[in-house]
């Protein structure tokens, strides 16, 4: 048992002062009291929030989901000290083998204590759109049958959180009926999708929209792209990356202004290079060249990400006009939300999992308890 005493931000509210009392992993008091036992007290000038939830992340610090079944647990590990105390593991467009293999490494891994929590998976590709890959490996994108849904996605849906598909590369629309019927969370990304086809995708159960603006059919004034289908119909969740490069902070800002923190979540799309230093590499079969914050492969396209989510959280608040209040919501309550894990995550309420960040007055980490254990202190 012990107690954490600060100003809290919890479902978009900031208040003052407050003593948190932790015990057998769980949210046991919030209020106004001090501990009876002062010497387990850990007090803060900065605040006290819940913990970041990453729904969108490849890998971090050297490491991708899809290496081996080492890599599950060096990134788990690592994660708290950026704030993330919760994730789903997420894969890239691979032979069906490959995804397989990365699917079952999912069932297998064991959380410990020290870990960040695994929620699942997010299967991103390859049931996108050629049209629009990204980084994607072109050769091995697919259209979804309801061949691929049952021999790969079905058998493992109690592993599988969400899934990036590109509503126009669908077979047949009832085969995302079936998918949502299992519990599979839908998002629209590297699509080439048009309103009418994300329309359509809408009423079979698409859920929310992968890493808004990047890599799908744009805003235009005649013909409404997938982008403009994320700001127009409400149902819609929206993933973003505030990077500062995968999109403009003011587009950021414009989103937020639209969607509000219920709709929008901020992601990292960690694509694990964010430890590199500046340089090319050849890495996954990639040429990739890393400058800052920046990860291209080295023909131009963007590779993913190379920020996570702490510096994601500070960047919407610095540059977007974003409050750190909502930006601690759509770091949090919003992925959660999302994939339908939030009735006893994501708050500072008694009786919820004792998974929380601290943050300083420079919104750095400066703790990270998941599980109820510290798992990271900065110093």
């Amino acid at each position: 048992m012990y107690y954490l005493k600060g100003d809290i931000i919890t479902d978009g509210q900031r208040f003052a002062n407050k003593t948190i009392g932790i015990s057998n992993g769980k949210i046991f008091y919030v209020g106004e009291d001090e501990p009876i036992d002062v010497r387990n007290l850990y007090i803060t000038k900065g605040v006290i929030c819940p913990g970041f939830v990453d729904i969108h992340l490849h890998g971090v610090s050297g490491d991708d989901f899809m290496d081996s079944a080492a890599a599950f647990d060096k990134i788990a590990e690592r994660l708290p000290r950026y704030g993330v105390t919760s994730f789903l593991a997420t894969s890239r467009t691979a032979d069906l083998s490959d995804l397989e293999e990365f699917l079952v490494r999912a069932e297998r891994f064991e959380r410990k204590p020290s870990y960040a929590s695994l929620l699942g998976v997010h299967v991103e590709g390859p049931w996108i759109s050629p049209a629009c890959p990204g980084a994607q490996k072109s050769s091995l994108i697919r259209r979804l049958t309801a061949e691929d849904a049952h021999r790969i996605i079905l058998p493992h849906s109690d592993i599988i959180s969400l899934i990036t598909i590109a509503p126009e590369e669908v077979e047949d629309p009832e085969v995302l009926h079936q998918l949502c019927s299992h519990g599979i969370r839908l998002s629209a990304g590297h699509t080439n999708a048009s309103l009418e086809d994300v329309r359509l995708a809408i009423k079979h159960g698409l859920h929310q929209i992968t890493h808004t603006f990047n890599a799908m059919s744009p805003v235009h004034h005649r013909n409404p792209g997938t982008a403009a289908a994320a700001l127009i119909f409400e149902e819609l969740m929206c993933e973003i990356i505030p990077d500062g490069l995968h999109v403009h902070p003011e587009m950021i800002g414009f989103l937020y202004k639209v969607k509000g923190r219920e709709k929008m979540m901020l992601i990292s799309d960690c694509t694990g290079y964010n430890n590199l230093e500046d340089g090319e590499y050849f890495l996954r079969g990639k040429h990739l060249v890393k400058e800052g914050n920046s990860l291209r492969l080295k023909d131009g396209p963007l590779a993913g990400s190379a920020i996570t989510m702490d510096r994601g959280v500070k960047y919407a608040v610095e540059h977007c006009g974003v409050s750190l209040e909502d930006a601690v919501y759509m770091a949090g309550k919003s992925p959660l939300k999302a994939i339908g894990k939030d009735a006893v995550k994501g708050s500072i309420k008694e009786g919820f999992d004792a998974d929380l960040v601290v943050l300083d007055e420079e919104l750095r980490v400066e703790m990270t308890i998941a599980g109820g254990e510290i798992v990271y202190k900065n110093g």
